[in-house]
């Protein structure tokens, strides 16, 4: 009798644990496109296949199917079939994914985006997602302008949410399967970084002749400064209006602030020359401007090395 019991027990369980394996979905994506990379916006934009392969029918997570970090979603070209017992469907998504990018090392900024797909109707209890790692690919043929897709992953799990958003079955929070698309790109700095920086540079190395300009020529020794300080502010500016607003200190700030500081240190060193050429010492004045030339080129050219080797390697 005993016996007879231990197999009914077992018969029972069995129905649930093919639930269990009939219950795991796999999902895949092609990624077609990505373009209108924003920084500003704090976006970017795809198209991609998303497809699912499950037995049990009445799942339907291409009907549950989220992507929770989107802005905007369309899909079109959906497709249900059952080859061999097995369930297949998928449509094509076109969507605009938030992003808040990390500027820190701008231009030279490697960046990680993500498409969240999460379904918003089968808990983890009763669904998981298994990745369809075989066939989940981007196009080849994907130019995206000033940057290079540096690798491409899709991974799965779970997301787990502090409320049961009301479901008297739960005591706890709630949890639902999970998957993320994730890209590395890596932008093409140099090209954009001489291209946003020139007028920075030039503005100082400008400002930096007035020690060839003798003390008492007050004018064009100040003007210069002066006129270089504005232009470096005109330059942030400009470099600004294509970031985000980041609390970050970044690597654009450092370089502008570095180089308002030694502006100014060319203004101090010019009001000293003065001083010392006011006071009858001539060649001591034309001798303290060449040092402070030289001082000042050379350290602001070391730092500069210093500041954009480190953001260009990472």
């Amino acid at each position: 009798m005993r016996t007879f019991f231990i197999l009914l027990l077992c018969f029972a369980a069995l129905p649930g644990a093919l639930r269990a394996q009939a219950d795991t979905v796999k999902i895949g994506a092609f990624i077609n496109d990505l373009y209108d990379i924003n920084l500003s916006e704090k976006s970017f934009s795809t198209e991609f296949w998303v497809w699912f392969n499950y037995r049990d029918s009445l799942l339907k997570p291409l009907e549950s199917l989220e992507i929770s970090n989107a802005k905007e979603v369309d899909a079109s070209l959906d497709f249900f079939e059952i080859k061999g017992g097995m369930c297949w469907a998928g449509k094509k998504i076109h969507a605009v994914i938030k992003k808040d990018w990390d500027i820190s090392r701008f231009p030279f900024d490697q960046q990680q985006m993500t498409i969240e797909l999460e379904d918003s109707n089968n808990d983890i209890q009763s669904m998981v997602y298994l990745a369809d790692t075989a066939n989940t690919r981007y196009d080849d043929l994907i130019k995206i302008s000033n940057w290079d897709v540096r690798t491409f992953s899709l991974t799965t799990g779970s997301k787990k949410y502090p409320t049961s958003y009301g479901d008297p079955t739960l005591s706890g929070g709630s949890e639902y399967p999970h998957a993320t698309l994730n890209i590395v790109v890596q932008r093409k700095s140099w090209g954009l970084f001489f291209s946003l920086f020139t007028g920075l540079y030039v503005a100082f190395f400008i400002s930096s002749l007035v020690f060839f300009i003798d003390p008492i020529e007050v004018d064009p020794r100040f003007g210069l400064s002066v006129g270089g300080l504005f232009a470096a502010v005109g330059n942030k500016y400009i470099v600004d209006s294509i970031l985000p607003q980041s609390t970050a200190f970044t690597l654009v700030d450092k370089l502008h602030i570095l180089t308002y500081l030694f502006l100014l240190i060319c203004i101090v060193s010019s009001v000293i020359s003065l001083r010392i050429w006011k006071n009858g010492r001539e060649q001591q004045a034309l001798r303290f401007d060449r040092r402070a030339y030289v001082a000042i080129v050379s350290l602001y050219v070391l730092i500069n090395a210093v500041l954009i080797w480190r953001a260009s390697a990472g």
